[in-house]
């Protein structure tokens, strides 16, 4: 377990929000909720559209909640119009607490034209102070997500990009698929969990013949696409990048059923952008092919704009970790303490 990350002043809280979101938010208002001195949640909206059911919901997300500082990030806006905006959330914030029985106090407003190494920032609240905003990249934070692996994508823009279909498996990939199904039997499913473990423990690209094997698998066989679940085990977030992958060379109901494993892997890792954008391709994607089984697509979109924690849907890793042993003999690492 890595020894947490201490944020000391108002500039490192600011630029560590493109870490914590997983891109550079710009005309946004961002909620940043603590518990104290420890990080509970972010929330982000667009400037122009913070409503009072984001932020109840956000404010439900985690129990332990106490504290909240709102940062509006917004270039070519006047200062009255950031006043207003601030003042209109921090109303919002105490209203839904007031309403949900239990609150978080307002520790900060602040404003910060973007995100940039060298920005000003301003306090909204207090005397209008100002500081700097230090360059995102050399933050302690934006360290470690760097060695952890994680990218930080530019834009939100950048973020749905990762879940568009890049190019397609031939009609003789899905022919082989097929056959190798037919030919081995149950032992399929197996070798394309163990293929797929390898891949995330080795952070190695899937081609479009596993892709193949894993669109047939994830749409005939349930219990498979639960034991896969359990990948988040090894690395949430290669996992979430390899299945990504593989759903850029699908279609119709196989896209649909990676972009929503895809999604589940970006949530358990704490990227509720990157998992809004997967599920929000995959119900494109099933719209347009009504016969798609979006039951687990239906319940993960819930879970998320509910605000339901990552700890909790990270449950399921567990469960999918217990379906590979048990039923397909495929050893995954037992979830580890700090896990859940």
């Amino acid at each position: 377990m890595t020894e947490p990350i201490k944020i000391d002043n108002t500039g490192e809280m600011i630029a560590a929000i493109p870490a914590m979101l997983g891109f550079v938010p710009s005309q946004s208002v961002v909620l940043v909720f603590l518990a104290g001195d420890r990080l509970s949640h972010i929330a982000r909206s667009d400037f122009g559209e913070m409503d009072h059911p984001l932020v109840t919901a956000a404010i439900n997300r985690s129990d332990d909640t106490e504290g909240v500082y709102v940062i509006v990030v917004a270039e070519n806006r006047t200062f009255q119009e950031v006043l207003d905006k601030s003042e209109r959330v921090i109303a919002m914030l105490l209203g839904a607490g007031a309403g949900a029985g239990a609150g978080a106090d307002v520790w900060g407003s602040f404003y910060t034209p973007s995100i940039r190494g060298g920005e000003t920032w301003t306090d909204m609240r207090g005397l209008f102070e100002t500081g700097t905003v230090p360059d995102p990249a050399t933050t302690e934070v934006g360290a470690a997500t760097v060695l952890n692996g994680r990218t930080i994508a530019r834009d939100r823009s950048e973020v749905t990009a990762r879940y568009r279909r890049k190019e397609s498996v031939t009609v003789t990939d899905r022919r082989r698929a097929r056959a190798e199904k037919e030919t081995m039997g149950e032992e399929f499913a197996s070798s394309i969990i163990r293929e797929l473990a390898e891949l995330v423990s080795t952070r190695t690209t899937p081609d479009s013949v596993l892709a193949a094997r894993v669109g047939l698998l994830l749409t005939t066989d349930i219990h498979a696409r639960d034991a896969i679940f359990g990948l988040a085990v090894i690395d949430p977030n290669v996992a979430s990048e390899t299945m990504e992958a593989i759903a850029s060379k699908l279609r119709t109901r196989e896209r649909v059923a990676a972009l929503t494993v895809a999604g589940f892997f970006a949530y358990v890792n704490f990227q509720g952008p990157a998992a809004g954008s997967a599920f929000t391709a995959a119900r494109q994607e099933a719209t347009q092919h009504p016969l798609c089984d979006t039951r687990m697509l239906g319940l993960l979109e819930q879970a998320l704009t509910a605000g339901l924690h990552p700890t909790m849907i990270r449950k399921l890793a567990g469960t999918g970790v217990g379906i590979a042993r048990e039923k397909f003999r495929v050893e995954l690492p037992a979830p580890s303490g700090d896990w859940i």
